[in-house]
């Protein structure tokens, strides 16, 4: 059974938390997920895939985009919950960052309408990024697709941080991966930062097919990460086919399912009754 680190998931509650950006979706994901929710997608996965199940040992919790952050950063230290892993916890990257002391990671939204255009070549921004090498914790990149390279050009000038390139850079259609190619090479080139093979839409086995093709031709595979973008996966594609396509490609890898993950995020694994 393969064993399984989710290294990216969202938990919310919109009664309680303020979720602005939820009021542009199709309103499907609009109300309280947790820990309980996040366990019962995978159980429900191995009930309808008994020849394929796996063992869902934990994730990584990701930031949500939300407008209080200090609320967010308060409820996460309140979770004790133990497949709660890890967390990568949201602040504006400069040397004047704030960051919880359980965060293990860091991430400012690059892909929203609120970052302006080329925000991570501002020196503010690099000079975070030092920082945050020296401290030795990694920064989740989430970018527009048109700005890998914006992305790639700032790795280059700080190879020693460790970044992670959420949803394989955003790349959504044949289009897209054309024009990114040239950037994710480069990023792939570069022996600290990892790329999270999630947020693609998977009806399109072609498309998918040659997104998994260039991931792997662009990184070694102790830098690729399973991550489900659970449960914003639903609004753009099926979270048992993804999975499902993953463990076709990946059987048996357990750098790709597990152990990446846990050297990405400096997970200390932990004993699962």
């Amino acid at each position: 059974m393969q064993r399984i680190i989710d290294s990216h998931f969202h938990i919310w509650d919109p009664s309680v938390q303020p979720l602005s950006w939820l009021d542009g979706t199709d309103g499907s994901i609009t109300r309280r997920y947790d820990m309980d929710c996040l366990k019962r997608a995978y159980a429900s996965y191995n009930e309808h895939h008994p020849d394929a199940a796996v063992n869902f040992i934990g994730g990584v919790y990701v930031e949500v985009d939300t407008d209080d952050t200090s609320l967010e950063d308060r409820l996460l230290s309140e979770n004790h919950d133990p497949l709660l892993l890890a967390t990568s916890m949201r602040s504006t990257v400069g040397p004047a960052m704030r960051m919880p002391l359980y965060a293990h990671g860091v991430r400012e939204p690059l892909h929203t309408p609120a970052s302006p255009r080329g925000r991570c070549l501002q020196d503010n921004f690099i000079r975070g990024l030092r920082l945050m090498a020296d401290k030795n914790m990694p920064f989740d990149a989430c970018v527009r697709v048109d700005e890998l390279g914006d992305l790639a050009q700032v790795c280059e000038q700080v190879p020693e941080a460790t970044v992670i390139v959420d949803h394989m850079g955003n790349i959504f259609d044949l289009q897209n991966l054309e024009s990114s190619s040239d950037a994710l090479h480069r990023l792939g080139e570069l022996p600290n930062v990892y790329v999270k093979v999630s947020g693609y839409p998977t009806d399109d086995l072609r498309f998918v097919s040659a997104l998994l093709d260039l991931a792997q031709a662009a990184f070694s595979n102790k830098r690729l990460l399973y991550a489900s973008n659970w449960p914003v996966v639903g609004l753009y594609a099926d979270f048992d086919s993804h999975l499902s396509i993953l463990l076709n490609r990946f059987a048996g890898d357990d750098d790709f399912f597990f152990n990446n993950a846990r050297n990405a995020y400096h997970i200390v694994e932990r004993k699962i009754s």
